[in-house]
């Protein structure tokens, strides 16, 4: 995994969309007080990323995308506070190596429109195999985010930040064609849609 590259181009994205993407954070953060509203605001965010990677325009209003996909976001953000908040109950290690087998399942979320079973599976088969870099992204990562704790404000950069870096490193291992090694017909939370 190429880090330099990945938050180069992380900050590019997010200095060509500033306004878009700080204004969006102070919605997810101040939004999730809500509680109900955090897992489609952390979509959106991640929605938002997606775009900037992609060199498209992005937009204030893209953080609520998340609210067209509601049932994965949630599922998605339920399982994984479980799996972790487990892992952490037996000892601190088991809940660390959840934290970074899951830490590409948000952004294949987005990515591949996933259903959230799918999107855990193939976060958890990318970091297995990819486990050391994996572990250092989730290092990184980490430190950004203490940095971005220790001044809220400082938080508004750090989180956009973080969230299209994760996106990056996720895109990195599918490649141009958008496709790694797992294929999943999970369904059971694709009703978003269809509703």
């Amino acid at each position: 995994m190429d880090y330099e590259d990945i938050f180069s181009r992380s900050w590019n994205a997010f200095k060509d969309n500033v306004a878009a993407f700080i204004v969006a954070t102070i919605i997810v953060v101040f939004g999730s007080i809500f509680i109900v509203t955090i897992a489609p605001l952390f979509y959106g965010l991640t929605y938002m990323a997606v775009k900037g990677l992609r060199g498209e325009k992005v937009e204030i209003n893209d953080v609520f995308e998340g609210f067209n996909r509601f049932v994965k976001s949630w599922v998605l953000l339920l399982v994984s506070v479980i799996l972790i908040g487990i892992g952490y109950i037996f000892l601190i290690l088991p809940g660390l190596i959840l934290s970074i087998l899951l830490i590409y399942s948000f952004p294949l979320l987005v990515i591949k429109d996933y259903g959230a079973m799918d999107a855990i599976k193939e976060s958890i088969d990318i970091s297995k195999k990819n486990f050391v870099d994996s572990l250092v992204l989730f290092i990184i990562v980490a430190i950004i985010s203490t940095i971005g704790g220790i001044t809220y404000i400082v938080s508004f950069v750090t989180i956009p930040i973080i969230t299209i870096a994760l996106v990056a490193a996720a895109e990195s291992y599918l490649g141009s064609e958008g496709n790694y090694t797992a294929e999943y017909t999970d369904v059971s939370d694709q009703d978003d849609e269809n509703q």
